[in-house]
C-alpha cells in the first residue's frame, strides 16, 4: 500500500513537467513577430523601453546561439505585450529586471 502511495505522489509530482509548455527560443520570436502591430502606444515609455530592450536582447542571444537568455528575454516582452490592456497596462516597472 506504501509503495501504491509512493508511485501515486511521485505521478502527481511530476505531471506539471510532462505537461509544460515547450518554450523555445524560436517559438517565442516567431510570437514577437505576430504581435509586431501590437497597441504599444498603451504602454508607458518606461514599459515600452523595457519591452524594446527585452526584443533586443532577445535578438541578440539568439543571434548568439544563447537558448536561456533569448527564451528569458523574450518571455519578459510577450509578458509585457500581454499585459496591454490589463489595468496596470504594463507600466508596473517592478518585474525584477
Amino acid at each position: 500500500m506504501r509503495t501504491l502511495a509512493l508511485i501515486f505522489t511521485t505521478a502527481l509530482l511530476a505531471s506539471p513537467v510532462a505537461f509544460a509548455q515547450d518554450v523555445t527560443c524560436t517559438s517565442n520570436m516567431q510570437e514577437l513577430a505576430r504581435y509586431s502591430s501590437a497597441p504599444l502606444d498603451q504602454l508607458s515609455d518606461e514599459a515600452r523601453t523595457q519591452l524594446e530592450d527585452h526584443i533586443r536582447l532577445a535578438g541578440e542571444a539568439q543571434a548568439q546561439g544563447d537558448e536561456e537568455g533569448c527564451v528569458v528575454h523574450s518571455s519578459k516582452a510577450l509578458q509585457e505585450i500581454n499585459s496591454i490592456g490589463t489595468d496596470d497596462g504594463g507600466a508596473s516597472g517592478n518585474n525584477g529586471s
